[in-house]
């Protein structure tokens, strides 16, 4: 079958003929309708320092799929075959105190969809049953492959009563943008966007957000305060910016909360007594995807309508025409983009 490979410890993909998987015990196959492409797709592409210590190729990428479910593994009769589904891409262990807690997106022993196991950048997928998420055909296949890093967004919305509240969003990428959108869907009264790439804060804009504020390399803390006009409630940091995180802790008001998703290169240096310790601030790492709450509230807000999900896909390629898609995606001038197999 197609598929695009990381095939040797150096930047780039290729398109490569692998064997077609076939479902284990407790697995299902896909067919794949739909991918998408997602940041860490561009580390594994340049083969970041990240990369080159998680990653042993060769190695199917890709986790962001929707699929139609075309054959069952041993033990699994469910769901029916042809169901279209969307994927968790995190596979978890099940056994270890995370799990057992229920707190499955922190497992210990999580593997991820093209990273430690091949992905979805394929005409195949085979995964557990319990990765798996029906949509029923009225959701598009690339919305559907989009839900899991616009459960991302959700998971990053949840910490906290938004009704009424103001809210900054670092980094408007896609998740930085459904972010926004989520958040005037909870009731926040003023949400600001804030991103150095003018093509992302059009994108911000048009998902809700109120006002804008465009990026430096330097600290924008009184310009997010202006766009504010009010005391800032929480922040929703999707940038990984060091600058940025420490912005964050010195603009939300004492008792406020931030959501950190953004991951990034280096050390953050924040001032942890100042900024968060004395304003009594509470801070949440956002990885992943709370499993099923978050897959539950996303899939309420694309079957109803609620949030416009495709107003985050900018770009379609085929799946041959990945070298294009990451160098898109590099440019920044794109929200999200999707893939589709040949």
């Amino acid at each position: 079958m197609l598929a695009i490979l990381k095939p040797t410890p150096a930047p780039g993909f290729a398109i490569g003929d692998v064997p077609m998987p076939s479902p284990s015990a407790g697995q299902v196959l896909l067919h794949v309708l739909a991918a998408s492409v997602c940041g860490t797709d561009v580390h594994l592409y340049d083969w970041n320092p990240w990369a080159a210590a998680r990653v042993h190729p060769p190695r199917v990428v890709g986790h962001e799929v929707c699929g139609e479910v075309v054959a069952w593994g041993e033990g699994v009769h469910d769901p029916p075959l042809g169901t279209r589904v969307a994927v968790e891409s995190h596979i978890v262990c099940g056994h270890c105190d995370e799990c057992r807690r229920g707190d499955f997106h922190v497992c210990e022993n999580t593997r991820i969809l093209g990273v430690d196991v091949d992905g979805a950048f394929a005409t195949h997928l085979a995964l557990p049953l319990a990765n798996v998420w029906p949509v029923g055909d009225t959701v598009p296949a690339e919305v559907a492959a989009a839900m899991e890093p616009f459960g991302n967004a959700v998971h990053a919305c949840s910490y906290g009563d938004l009704s009424g509240r103001t809210v900054v969003v670092f980094g408007c990428g896609p998740i930085g943008c459904a972010a926004i959108a989520v958040a005037r869907v909870r009731g926040a009264a003023r949400v600001v966007g804030v991103d150095r790439n003018a093509y992302r804060l059009d994108l911000a804009e048009r998902m809700g957000a109120n006002a804008i504020v465009q990026a430096t390399d330097a600290a924008v803390d009184d310009a997010v305060r202006r766009a504010a006009g009010d005391a800032i409630d929480c922040v929703l940091e999707m940038s990984g910016s060091p600058v940025a995180v420490a912005s964050a802790t010195r603009l939300v008001r004492p008792g406020g909360w931030i959501s950190l998703l953004g991951i990034g290169d280096g050390p953050d240096v924040v001032d942890l007594s100042s900024d968060v310790v004395m304003k009594g601030l509470s801070l949440y790492g956002i990885a992943g995807r709370r499993i099923p709450e978050t897959w539950e509230q996303v899939t309420a807000y694309v079957r109803d309508g609620v949030i416009d999900v495709r107003a985050l896909i900018t770009h379609r390629f085929a799946m041959r025409d990945i070298d294009d898609a990451i160098e898109l995606m590099k440019s920044g001038q794109c929200g999200k983009v999707t893939l589709t197999p040949e």
